[in-house]
Formats: C-alpha cells, sequence, structure tokens
C-alpha cells in the first residue's frame, strides 16, 4: 500500500509539472484556452499503433524540453484513431465515430498526427503535419504555424477602419494566411466578403458551398459503400460500379469524394481482372486530389501497375 500511494504520488506530480493542459474537447477547451490566454492544440493522432505519432508523444510532447518552450502557450485535445484491438475495445463505438467525424469536419487530409491550431474561439489558422526528429524542430515548426495567427489578426483590426471593398480585400488577406481547408470555419467572415465584393475579385464565392457540397457528397458515397460493403458476386460488383459511375456524374462533384469513388472504381475492376481499367482508375483517382490522404498509396499503386501488373498483362502472364 505504501509503495502504490508513493507511485501514485510521483504520478501525480509528474502530470501536475506538465504544463500543457488537456481538454476533452474542443469545447471544453475553449473557456480555459480564453481564461489563460492560450490556444489550443488539437492533435489528430493514433499514438498506440503509428510510430510518428508514438516518436511525437513520447519524444516531443511529453519531454521537458517541449514543456518549456510552450507548455504555456496551448491547452491540448487529443483526436485519438485506435487500431489495436484492446486499444479499440476500450474506446466506445460513439467515441470511434466522433472522432472520424471531427477529422471529416476540418478537412484533415495528410494523415496522423497531423496538429491543427486553434484560437480560443475555436477557429483553426495553421496546421503541423507529421512529427519531427528532434523537439527544438517540432516547436520551430510549431512556432511558424503560430505566426500565421499574427498574420490573420493584423489583417483583420486594419479592416476595422476600413470600408467597401477595402475592407473585404483586409478581410480577405486575412482568411488567405489560414490554410485553405480552414477558411470555412469563418462562415460570418467569408460571408461579409461576398456581401461586400459581389463581383467575386476576391474568390471567396465558393469556399461555403465548397465544403456544403462535400458534407453531402461524402454523405451520398458513404451509404454507397456501407450499402454495397461485402457483396462481391458479379452481380454485386457491376451495381457497385453502376452506383459510382452514375456518383461520378454528381453536378459540381469535389475532388475529394470523386477521388474515392475513382479508387473504389478501380478496385471493383480489380475483382474482375480488368487490369488497364485499374490502372486508368487509379490514375484519375491521384489527378482529383494530389495532396489528399491517400494520394500516396494511390501513386505506389499506378507505380505496381506500370512496373509489373500491366507488363505481364502484356506478356500474357495475367489474364
Amino acid at each position: 500500500m505504501k509503495i502504490y500511494t508513493i507511485l501514485l504520488t510521483f504520478g501525480m506530480l509528474v502530470s501536475s509539472a506538465w504544463a500543457l493542459p488537456k481538454a476533452e474537447s474542443v469545447q471544453t477547451a475553449m473557456p480555459l484556452a480564453k481564461e489563460q490566454g492560450r490556444d489550443i492544440m488539437l492533435e489528430f493522432t493514433g499514438k498506440e499503433w503509428c510510430p510518428p505519432c508514438i516518436h511525437l508523444r513520447t519524444k516531443i510532447l511529453e519531454t521537458a524540453e517541449f514543456d518549456k518552450a510552450v507548455g504555456d502557450k496551448y491547452v491540448l485535445v487529443e483526436v485519438v484513431f485506435p487500431r489495436l484491438p484492446e486499444a479499440v475495445a476500450a474506446m466506445p463505438e460513439s467515441q470511434r465515430n466522433a472522432n472520424e467525424k471531427l477529422l471529416d469536419y476540418h478537412h484533415i487530409q495528410t494523415g496522423l498526427p497531423t496538429v491543427l491550431l486553434l484560437d480560443a474561439a475555436g477557429r483553426p489558422y495553421a496546421q503541423v503535419a507529421g512529427a519531427r526528429p528532434t523537439t527544438a524542430e517540432y516547436v520551430k515548426a510549431l512556432e511558424e504555424a503560430a505566426a500565421v495567427r499574427s498574420v490573420r489578426d493584423a489583417a483583420f483590426a486594419r479592416a476595422e477602419g476600413l470600408q467597401g471593398l477595402e475592407r473585404a480585400t483586409a478581410l480577405a488577406e486575412g482568411l488567405n494566411a489560414v490554410p485553405p481547408h480552414c477558411r470555412d470555419k469563418y462562415p460570418e467572415i467569408v460571408n461579409e466578403i461576398n456581401r461586400l465584393d459581389p463581383q467575386n475579385t476576391l474568390g471567396y464565392a465558393r469556399v461555403l458551398v465548397r465544403y456544403a457540397n462535400l458534407e453531402k457528397q461524402n454523405a451520398v458515397l458513404k451509404s454507397i459503400f456501407d450499402r454495397t460493403r461485402g457483396h462481391n458476386s458479379p452481380e454485386e460488383i457491376k451495381e457497385l460500379q453502376g452506383e459510382l459511375q452514375a456518383f461520378l456524374k454528381t453536378p459540381d462533384l469535389e475532388p475529394e469524394p470523386a477521388q474515392h469513388a475513382w479508387r473504389s472504381l478501380g478496385d471493383s475492376y480489380a475483382l474482375q481482372r480488368r487490369y488497364h481499367d485499374v490502372y486508368a482508375c487509379y490514375k484519375r483517382a491521384y489527378e482529383m486530389a494530389p495532396n489528399s490522404r491517400i494520394a500516396r498509396r494511390l501513386q505506389d499503386a499506378i507505380q505496381h501497375y506500370e512496373k509489373n501488373i500491366l507488363p505481364a498483362v502484356e506478356r500474357g502472364e495475367l489474364k
């Protein structure tokens, strides 16, 4: 009992010595961040199975060097994506689904780990993808990302004294500092820019429309996948192909769902050994969104087909 008490006390001391506070969600982090003059680090991580995530956690975020550098600047919110059976079992399915939705909500396409920086109002303004070899390098990456907020806020402050298109231009300069996939989280500012710039000279007319479309199109595509998952008879494959081909004709189809649809269509052709069609679909998929989370895997698949599969088909080794 004494040993347990000593260990528990030591653990509490270690935890309390770590100045970077944690919150369970962005909503619970916001009042703490506002009260203490901090921003929010929203960390998307697979901390028990993803090597870069494990490195970021154990070699960077939990070090005294990191704590000394940024421990008074952020509130940490972890968004964990478990993969090992015991970790999956330990997290309720509702929480796993909520985490996936949060990943989609913030349009994260860079894989794990990714840290999104948000102000105390919950507005994202910068992103740091991946880990870094050393704590010093990661701290530098965070500092460079945090500088985006200064640019954003300076432009927004300058807009306060302006009117008309000049005001819209200053607001747009502030939003232009923010990564494109974060700009829909500023709907009031986007709407004001569009009101002051009816000719769309600043290019903000589709910012909110794009992500509304994206949400609807992802939902349609998910329903197709949910309905057809595990159905691999020849008739069912043809039915899936018909649904995907129809989906790809959706007006104003956004690049990301188009990419997933082309890739899935290619996968279905693979089941039919239509190798040239697989290759063509993977190429179309990659071209849709070359910076997405799955783009690298698509590149690898394309290269594999070019080097191995298609030459084997030409030699008659694959039919």
